[in-house]
């Protein structure tokens, strides 16, 4: 996820001539249905470029998972299908980018400065060579931390809770568009079900609260909508937990902290449900076993 996310922050913190050739958000995760595969040959090689100009390469093909899927499910994807579906690719995919960029900036901002990886030591004669050997000149620090600055990764210059944060945003928005190409209207009902059930199973696949909401719903006893607030809470407090756990032994946390962590926050779960819950809960957990 950490290399997903590296790709990310290139396109929230690039400039926007960058931005623009990047998909992100249901192009994001590496778990999406709708991950960007390479263009085949059967899909269109590029054109021959004119003489001195560079070659076009192939637009992706950003349905090849669900078109595949749907074909499984004998209920194949039609050309006016997917000329619908990826219409409404592109009229979400720049709003998504657009709002990453804004919350990721406006995060950046509200955090203030970073400070800059330190830039190996250059040896005398190269430091001498560079007009910044100790005496030549006062800021010789400051330019030396301001080049590492420009030559790390951008997901090295951006603090771990911001990169956690768009990490979240970006499965929110990824996950709502999914729903939204698995009832665009140009579907036909079976195609729908399909695709709403493999979008569910992703989600169900990751673990964590949208996983047991789904697992609860599936299971014929949703939470209320109070419960919501108060179950997730304990998620995020577990997720905080861990992550604090990670820090304290320098990203190898204790297998058996990590075990005992989970069963406080599913105690605290239960003592939050109903008993036709409880049940469901007990069955969602056997299934993961």
């Amino acid at each position: 996820m950490r290399v997903v996310l590296g790709a990310l922050v290139s396109v929230v913190f690039s400039s926007a001539l960058y931005a623009q050739d990047v998909d992100f958000g249901a192009f994001g995760d590496p778990g999406s249905l709708l991950s960007p595969a390479a263009p085949t040959a059967a899909r269109g090689a590029a054109a021959p470029a004119a003489r001195g100009a560079a070659p076009v390469a192939p637009a992706r093909d950003r349905l090849i998972r669900l078109r595949d899927a749907l074909a499984k499910a004998g209920s194949p994807l039609t050309k006016e299908q997917e000329t619908s579906l990826n219409a409404l690719l592109d009229g979400e995919i720049p709003n998504m980018r657009k709002t990453l960029q804004t919350h990721g900036q406006e995060m950046m901002a509200a955090h203030g400065p970073v400070t800059p990886p330190a830039a190996p030591a250059a040896p005398p004669a190269e430091a001498a060579a560079r007009g910044t050997a100790p005496g030549n000149n006062p800021n010789a620090a400051l330019l030396a931390a301001a080049i590492a600055a420009r030559g790390a990764p951008l997901s090295s210059r951006v603090p771990p809770e911001i990169l956690d944060a768009l990490e979240v945003e970006m499965r929110q928005m990824n996950d709502a568009l999914f729903t939204k190409i698995s009832s665009a209207q140009a579907l036909d009902p079976t195609q729908q079900a399909v695709l709403t059930k493999m979008s569910r199973d992703q989600i169900k696949s990751r673990g964590g609260f949208d996983a047991l909401r789904i697992s609860m719903e599936d299971a014929g006893t949703p939470f209320a909508a109070e419960q919501i607030p108060q179950v997730q809470s304990l998620f995020d407090d577990q997720k905080r937990a861990r992550a604090e756990l990670a820090k304290q032994s320098e990203g190898t946390p204790d297998p058996a902290k990590l075990k005992q962590l989970d069963r406080d926050t599913l105690t605290k779960v239960v003592g939050l449900l109903q008993p036709a819950q409880r049940t469901a809960l007990l069955n969602y957990l056997r299934s993961q076993q």
